[in-house]
């Protein structure tokens, strides 16, 4: 899940986000916190719970279109 949201942060061109991180799996140093963020903030995905973005789990094609989807807008 981290790589495609990064793959997709970068895409628009890497832009800031302004919400608060509610996810305790997502550390500030980590190298997706920044695109996790943005997608949150911009709709593309949420996390699997309220508190947990499950950075390291896999993406299925249909998560997948469905994050290219909500990207696109």
């Amino acid at each position: 899940r981290a790589q495609v949201v990064t793959f997709l942060w970068r895409a628009a061109g890497s832009p800031e986000a302004s919400v608060e991180n509610p996810f305790t799996d997502v550390a500030e140093n980590a190298w997706f916190h920044d695109a996790v963020l943005w997608a949150l903030e911009n709709g593309v995905t949420t996390g699997v719970s309220d508190t947990f973005f499950d950075a390291w789990g896999s993406c299925n094609r249909a998560q997948v279109v469905t994050f290219l989807y909500r990207a696109a807008k």
